[in-house]
């Protein structure tokens, strides 16, 4: 397979190098390497990290090339005509707020468990905290969206940038007489681009259209 990397930020850097160490076929695009619908008709998948304004720039090309494609970006609001196009112009996207496998993991748990105990305490408080780099534009962090979305409650998200952090979350049920927390921390990006290039491996047998990362995840499994 030969990919093409869009952004060589912090996580696509990442996915670079473990492509380089599998000795993978790969081009990279970015602002001195823009790229165009010639340029992409060379590639079997796109693997782009780029923030929520600039993918929304790319959005007309990456659909014209119709190039099989995993999404991590953040910071950009997904609406129904954009599902709909991708749909219609034979496209197969993967997308997911956090490509971490661990991540995911813990969506299942707070959709498994954490929702089922909101019927069981009759007094209680969700509070989502995470904490990200200082150069990260979106807070709420996408995964910290989805934590809310998963538990669907008014819920409490607080939120850090400071230093280099990569990624920590916590998600937290206050009753009158205990507190569970769940928590999640990253300690290499890599995780990010490890999952990214899994999401590739699964393209090929989707069905035209946008697929959540963590949704294969579990049918893969």
């Amino acid at each position: 397979m030969k990919y093409a990397v869009i952004g060589k930020g912090k996580t696509g850097s990442h996915v670079i190098d473990l492509l380089k160490e599998n000795n993978a076929t790969y081009g990279v695009f970015d602002s001195k390497n823009r790229i165009s619908l010639e340029a992409l008709k060379n590639y079997d998948a796109g693997i782009c990290f780029v923030n929520g304004p600039v993918f929304k720039t790319l959005i007309p090309v990456l659909i014209d090339s119709q190039i099989p494609l995993v999404i991590g970006t953040t910071g950009f609001q997904w609406d129904e005509s954009l599902f709909m196009d991708v749909k219609k112009r034979k496209c197969r996207w993967i997308k997911s707020a956090n490509f971490s496998i661990g991540i995911n993991t813990l969506n299942d748990v707070l959709n498994n468990n954490f929702t089922r105990l909101k019927s069981i305490y009759p007094e209680y408080k969700f509070l989502i905290h995470e904490e990200h780099h200082d150069e990260k534009l979106d807070a709420p962090s996408g995964t910290a969206l989805r934590f809310a979305e998963i538990l669907d409650d008014r819920i409490e998200i607080t939120h850090k940038r400071k230093n280099d952090i990569i990624g920590f979350h916590s998600v937290s049920m206050n009753t009158k007489d205990e507190k569970i927390t769940i928590s999640h921390e990253v300690n290499n990006r890599a995780v990010f681009a490890n999952g990214a290039i899994k999401a590739t491996q699964l393209l090929v047998d989707l069905d035209f259209g946008i697929h959540e990362f963590g949704t294969l995840l579990r049918q893969d499994a």
